[in-house]
């Protein structure tokens, strides 16, 4: 299972959820597997068989501690407490997590405005399609709908120098392949001329 973070301390994406259900106040495993079981809603049923380890491991690193309640006529009941070092861990992985959504949802964001094209072709217009595109690089200028009229009216001015990427995999049994073009627009590269 991959370490969750801060890197001074490995903690496992369970027992980072446990230092979650211990931060609320002290509890027992059954209860603890209880209150999991409720905050994903069903999705992850936890089991005794990771939970008891987890927990074991937490109070090995001193981030939880474990007070047994004796109890009669019932199996004794061990409830776990998060210590300050717990709470600081749990602090820095909740940081570091927030950091890391952060990076997904402008990773996410970036992505969203990308459009695409997908479609049925025969060789013959894909192979005009081809040819277009090359004579509109070639003249440094454009427009996606004249190529592919489905799409948006869009000016595509690629200026120099042009990166040109092919990827080609196999995929459910078909070759699939894609091109690639990048270059700093002239807006952008006066940007970045200035700062």
């Amino acid at each position: 299972m991959h370490s969750f973070m801060p890197r001074r301390h490995k903690i496992s994406p369970v027992q980072f959820w446990i230092l979650l259900v211990l931060s609320e106040g002290p509890n027992y495993g059954y209860r603890i597997m209880q209150r999991l079981k409720d905050m994903f809603k069903g999705y992850w049923q936890p089991k005794a068989g990771t939970i008891y380890p987890a927990l074991e491991k937490l109070s090995k690193e001193s981030l939880i501690t474990c007070k047994v309640e004796h109890r009669e006529g019932a199996p004794d009941r061990h409830y776990y407490t998060i210590t300050k070092k717990g709470e600081e861990v749990l602090k820095e992985t909740v940081i570091r997590w927030s950091k890391v959504m952060e990076h997904i949802e402008a990773y996410g964001e970036a992505h969203r405005a990308i459009q695409r094209f997908k479609g049925d072709l025969n060789r013959e217009e894909v192979g005009n399609l081809l040819i277009k595109m090359g004579e509109g690089v070639k003249k440094g200028a454009f427009d996606l709908s004249e190529i592919i009229p489905s799409l948006e009216s869009v000016v595509v001015e690629p200026t120099e120098p042009l990166r040109f990427k092919l990827l080609y995999a196999w995929e459910n049994g078909k070759l699939e392949i894609e091109l690639e073009f990048e270059w700093v627009s002239t807006e952008r590269g006066e940007e970045i001329q200035d700062e």
